[in-house]
């Protein structure tokens, strides 16, 4: 028996077992990646809101932005006025 013959049968078995202990090591980070990926997108998201939430609602409609932004800003908008004026309400009614 040849000693070269053993090593390269060696080696493809190991290789074989290699693809084997690879392929999930793969497809986690494949999902770590995915993840994280999808984290991003959510925070840009975020940051776009952030960016446009001072503008009012006429305006958001005027550039034509989704409903979803706009009520949003509505939302934002009525808390602000709300926290705004509750201090005055407070000393006229007493």
């Amino acid at each position: 028996m040849n000693t070269t013959d053993l090593c390269c049968d060696d080696v493809a078995v190991s290789r074989v077992a290699m693809r084997r202990a690879i392929n999930p090591i793969a497809q986690l980070w494949q999902s770590i990646a995915a993840r994280w990926a999808a984290h991003l997108k959510a925070e840009r998201e975020a940051h776009a809101f952030d960016l446009v939430a001072d503008l009012n609602a006429d305006t958001l409609r005027d550039i034509g932005a989704p409903e979803q932004l706009i009520s949003r800003a509505e939302v934002r908008q009525e808390e602000r006025d709300r926290r705004v004026h509750e201090p005055l309400r407070q000393w006229i009614h007493g």
